[in-house]
């Protein structure tokens, strides 16, 4: 039996650029306004809400969770027969911030994981809840290189203001893995090769255009390779990729612009590359109905108003360099969305949607690793969103706090 975990607290400030104004003709109609990025202080401000004057400006301070929030694993393994071993383990995710910020609300336990897990030399089998294998690759550079320790960008659309784990530098150019139920088979390492596919538990859309019903499990695969050179070198490879098809609910007839089916699926690939205290990691991706996030989302950054899928790509750079106890970081990343037919497209006599453009994000800092278990972090974080009619929006964030791991 064992146990491992984490526990910790940041200070986080957010000062910036507001939301970017809806605008609106004599009748008090909206002419237009900005779809699919950009952030809120709360999540009660929203477009419709009335005509706002100006862009204004974001200034809030809070306490916060990390990119990784408080956990707590649980895990039994054993030797099952004499070439194969068992492992179960549960995973529990907790974090600081209250609800709504009212203190009085109670924060409920997440069991992020819960899995059981063979291992032998034919390779591994796992099944329950885990992290999905697609994206995988780039979340680890973000991890180990950045925000493992640290906090990042504070949340994602539509408000900075949400509760639980931050986003690092997911959103510009780094789609988070997440987490989702399957089964996963893994082979042996040969020569530094590894396979690894799964079935999971398939995304329902739930966007627009009704395109809600799903018939399959969601298969993805990573290959992955890795080589140890010198005596402080190491190389690692990857490329994933997910597959979804997603339908309309009920009777559908296809129209010109307007199928009845859809295929969610993309790419990622990237790779990590450390000699002695330098490290540095690259990434992209490429795809439709991915979004910016995580992959898969239900936003409008993933499909359009008609419900048509949105394809999106991204790039991602991030180095590291360990000074005995201190790890410097710096990164950029960048999401970009290409438009659909009905984005560039309008009816006759209406003004074409400001679709979210891209999303560009610089990170930097430097933790302390005051012993291998306790880790002071100061990390900054600078968020651009802009839109296809020239809107546009920036954040800077400043965080510090304390991570003890075991």
């Amino acid at each position: 039996m064992y146990t491992d975990g984490r526990v910790g607290g940041f200070f986080s400030w957010v000062h910036g650029q507001g939301l970017p104004p809806n605008t609106y003709d004599a009748s008090g109609t909206e002419t237009q306004f900005p779809l699919g990025g950009g952030w809120k202080a709360s999540i009660e401000q929203g477009p419709g809400a009335g005509a706002q004057p100006d862009q204004g400006t974001i200034n809030t301070m809070r306490i916060r969770s990390g990119f990784i929030a408080n956990q707590l694993g649980l895990g039994v393994r054993e030797q099952a027969t004499p070439w194969t071993t068992i492992t179960g383990y549960i995973q529990v995710w907790a974090w600081i911030e209250s609800n709504g910020r009212k203190k009085n609300e109670t924060n409920y336990a997440d069991v992020r994981q819960g899995y059981a897990k063979l291992e032998g030399l034919w390779g591994s089998l796992l099944a329950g809840r885990t992290r999905s294998l697609f994206s995988r690759g780039t979340t680890d550079i973000d991890t180990l290189y950045a925000h493992r320790w640290g906090l990042g960008f504070p949340g994602s659309f539509p408000t900075i203001d949400s509760n639980g784990p931050t986003q690092g530098q997911i959103g510009f150019g780094v789609l988070g893995s997440g987490f989702a139920a399957g089964v996963i088979y893994a082979t042996p390492v040969v020569q530094g090769l590894q396979l690894s596919v799964g079935a999971f538990d398939p995304v329902e859309s739930q966007g627009n255009g009704n395109f809600v019903r799903t018939k399959y499990v969601r298969p993805e695969a990573q290959l992955t390779f890795e080589r140890k050179f010198y005596n402080t070198g190491k190389v690692v490879l990857y490329s994933e990729g997910a597959y979804q098809k997603i339908y309309k609910d009920g009777y559908c007839v296809p129209a010109e612009h307007l199928p009845c089916e859809q295929t969610m699926a993309g790419v990622t690939y990237g790779g990590r590359f450390e000699l002695g205290p330098v490290h540095l990691g690259a990434a992209g991706f490429y795809g439709q109905g991915l979004g910016f996030n995580y992959a898969l989302e239900v936003t409008d950054v993933a499909t359009d108003q008609t419900g048509i899928l949105r394809k999106t790509k991204g790039y991602y750079v991030q180095s590291q360099v360990v000074l005995r106890k201190f790890d410097l970081f710096v990164g950029w990343g960048i999401s970009q969305a290409v438009r659909t037919y009905a984005d560039s497209n309008p009816n006759p006599g209406e003004t074409p949607p400001s679709v979210i453009k891209y999303q560009m994000g610089i990170n930097g800092g430097v933790v302390y690793n005051l012993t291998p278990q306790i880790h002071f972090d100061l990390d900054y974080f600078r968020a651009k969103a802009a839109w296809f009619l020239g809107e546009s929006q920036v954040l800077n964030v400043v965080n510090t706090g304390l991570t003890f791991n075991w």
